[in-house]
């Protein structure tokens, strides 16, 4: 009786959770690279969105997203509102986690395969983020857990995930503590 509506809500978790993870990563590694750019307007622009994102609480984000942008004319149906406020929070803190892992590798190892002749660009893909990436690894895993557990923030606009198939199926049982315990 629980486990069919509790399963199809662990169903949308981990989808709205994985395409928001994914999306992060695109987001947070092009704001970081933004971020750590020569070029001013680059840089600052990416310190605005690491701040303003940062400084607010996700729930807004989200509120912002669903409710507040039809009123611009960008209407999002729930489960993406959810995946974009998600994307836009994560790709944030992810882009702060990649400048510090690049950051932690030492600049002779960038030095050194631009002595080989690879390109600024060739040298970041082929020798520096592949360093930075085991060095976030672990971080980038929490995170990813992070995501799973602030997924049900996205139960305010309605998508049926497993928070909101636990509190509608609570309310219609009147047994709270087997269901919430089945949810945790």
């Amino acid at each position: 009786m629980f486990l069919p509506p509790l399963l199809e809500g662990a169903r949308m978790t981990l989808a709205l959770t994985a395409a928001a993870f994914l999306l992060s990563i695109a987001v947070g590694l092009v704001v970081c690279l933004c971020k750590m750019s020569k070029v001013a307007a680059l840089s600052r622009a990416a310190t605005f969105y690491i701040e303003v994102i940062r400084g607010t609480p996700l729930l807004l984000q989200l509120f912002y997203i669903y409710y507040a942008l039809p009123d611009v004319g960008i209407r999002l149906p729930a489960f993406g509102a959810g995946v974009a406020g998600l994307t836009l929070n994560f790709g944030a803190y992810l882009a702060e986690l990649f400048r510090a892992g690049i950051q932690s590798i030492p600049r002779g190892q960038l030095e050194a395969a631009r002595s080989t002749g690879l390109s600024p660009r060739e040298a970041l893909r082929h020798v520096v983020l592949p360093q930075a990436l085991r060095v976030i690894f672990p971080a980038l895993a929490n995170y990813a857990l992070v995501m799973v557990k602030e997924s049900s923030l996205v139960a305010v606009l309605s998508v049926r995930e497993l928070m909101r198939a636990g509190e509608l199926l609570a309310s219609a049982t009147f047994q709270t503590m087997k269901v919430y315990t089945l949810v945790g």
